[in-house]
C-alpha cells in the first residue's frame, strides 16, 4: 500500500491529534506492533516523529497495520477515521457517501444540524461493536454466517434464524463464533482477523445457559410481541469476560473499551416515511460495511412490529443494527421481501422488542449497563 502526499500529511497530523504526546505515540508503536518508537525516530517535534513513523511503517510494508492499530487504539478519532476510510481500512462506506464532500452534502441536507465529525465519531464507536456470527461445520450442515452486536457488555442480540441451526441441534453452541474488528483489504488481505468471542456454556447447571431470551421469526406480516425475530447471546473470551469491559485494542493500557449500543430509552419512536435508515452489517461475511438511504422507511405494520424499508442488505446482513441519521438505534434488521421481489427489508422495530424484553422481566438489567450472569 502506498499513500499520496495528502494521505501522508493526513495521517501524520490525525496521528498527532489521536495520539498527543510522544509516549503515547510510542506505547501505540510498542504495545500494537513490537517496535521502539526510539529506534524510528527521536527529537521532540511530534509532527517530525509521526511522519518518520509513517515513513518507516511505509518502506517496512506495515503501513496497512499502523493504519488500522492507530484505529484499534482510538476508534472514535474522526480524522483517523477518515484515513482510514480512505485506503479502505475502515468501515466501507456507499460510493455517493465516500466522494469528497458526500457525507457532508447527505447528512446536511437530512438534518441541518448534525456534526459531521461528531457522526463519523459516533460511526467509528459502533464499527467496534458490531461482530460477524459464524456458525461453523456440524456433519454435512453447511458453514452460515450473520451480524449481531453488543447491547450490553456480555449480551449479543442477533435474529433467531441466525442461531437457529444452534437451537434446533444441526449445529453446537461451540461451533459459534462472534469476530469482532475483522478488516480485510480489497485485494484480499486480511489486515487484522479479528478478536474472537464464544457462547459461554454452563455444562454442569444448564445446557442452554448462553441463550438468555429467544423470539421466533413469521411469515405473517403481522407478528406478534413474541415472533420478532431475535435472539439475545450470553457471550465472552476464553476466561468469560465481557466483550463490551475490554479494551479494543487489547494490547495497549489506555485504549477505550469496546462498550455496547444502548437500548433506545424512548418507546414511542415514529418511524416517518421517506426517512433515513442506515444499516451497519457483514454483508456475505465480508468486513463491516454501512448501507446508507435517505429515502429509506417505507411503512411500519399495525401493530408496530415490522417495519419496511428499502435500505440494501445482502446474506450476512441478518441481524444488524439499524439506525436514524442520528445513530439512535431504531431496528433490528432480519428479512428481506419473502416474493424475492427487491421492493424491500424489513426489521424489528426496538420500541417492539423492548416493549417484549421488559414482558420477560429482562428490560431494565440490559439498561443497567452490567454484564448478565
Amino acid at each position: 500500500m502506498g499513500l499520496t502526499g495528502q494521505q501522508y500529511k493526513q495521517l501524520r497530523d490525525a496521528l498527532v491529534e489521536a495520539f498527543p504526546s510522544q509516549i503515547r505515540l510510542a506505547e501505540l508503536v510498542k504495545f500494537q506492533f513490537g517496535k521502539n518508537l526510539n529506534a524510528i525516530a527521536m527529537g521532540d517535534d511530534l509532527d517530525a516523529i509521526a511522519y518518520r513513523l509513517i515513513q518507516t511503517a511505509e518502506a517496512q510494508g506495515w503501513i496497512d497495520k499502523l493504519i488500522a492499530g492507530a484505529r484499534e487504539a482510538n476508534p472514535g478519532n474522526p480524522s483517523l477515521f477518515v484515513v482510514a476510510q480512505e485506503v479502505n481500512l475502515a468501515i466501507s462506506l456507499p460510493s455517493k457517501l465516500s466522494k469528497v464532500g458526500g457525507l457532508e452534502r447527505i447528512v446536511k441536507r437530512t438534518n441541518s444540524f448534525l456534526d459531521v465529525n461528531q457522526w463519523r465519531e459516533k460511526l467509528g464507536i459502533i464499527e467496534a461493536q458490531v461482530c460477524r456470527i459464524e456458525i461453523t461445520k456440524k456433519n454435512n450442515f453447511p458453514s452460515s454466517f450473520g451480524t449481531g452486536f453488543l447491547i450490553a457488555p456480555n449480551v449479543v442480540i442477533t435474529n433467531y434464524h441466525v442461531i437457529e441451526p444452534v437451537i434446533s441441534g444441526k449445529a453446537t453452541p461451540s461451533n459459534v463464533i462472534l469476530r469482532f474488528d475483522y478488516k480485510k483489504l480489497p485485494e484480499g488481505k486480511v489486515i487484522n482477523p479479528g478478536i474472537e468471542y464464544r457462547l459461554i456454556e454452563d455444562e454442569d447447571e444448564d445446557e442452554n445457559y448462553w441463550l438468555i431470551d429467544q423470539s421466533p421469526y413469521t411469515d405473517n406480516d403481522l407478528p406478534t410481541i413474541d415472533e420478532l425475530d431475535y435472539v439475545l447471546l450470553r457471550v465472552g473470551d476464553a476466561d468469560g469476560k465481557p466483550p463490551g469491559e475490554q479494551p479494543v485494542a487489547n494490547n495497549l493500557p489506555n485504549a477505550p473499551k469496546r462498550g455496547w449500543i444502548s437500548l433506545p430509552e424512548d418507546p414511542n419512536y415514529e418511524f416517518l416515511p421517506n426517512t433515513p435508515i442506515l444499516i451497519v452489517q457483514h454483508p456475505d461475511a465480508q468486513p463491516l460495511k454501512l448501507a446508507f438511504d435517505t429515502d429509506a422507511i417505507i411503512d411500519i405494520n399495525e401493530n408496530g412490529t415490522k417495519v419496511k424499508y428499502k435500505t440494501n442488505t445482502e446474506p450476512g446482513s441478518s441481524g444488524s443494527p439499524c439506525f436514524d441519521i442520528n445513530w439512535n438505534l431504531v431496528a433490528l434488521h432480519h428479512s428481506g421481501d419473502p416474493s424475492y421481489n427487491p421492493s424491500y427489508n424489513a426489521g424489528s422495530p426496538f420500541s417492539a422488542i423492548c416493549r417484549r424484553l421488559e414482558k420477560q422481566g429482562l428490560l431494565e438489567e440490559l439498561r443497567s449497563g452490567t454484564a448478565m450472569w
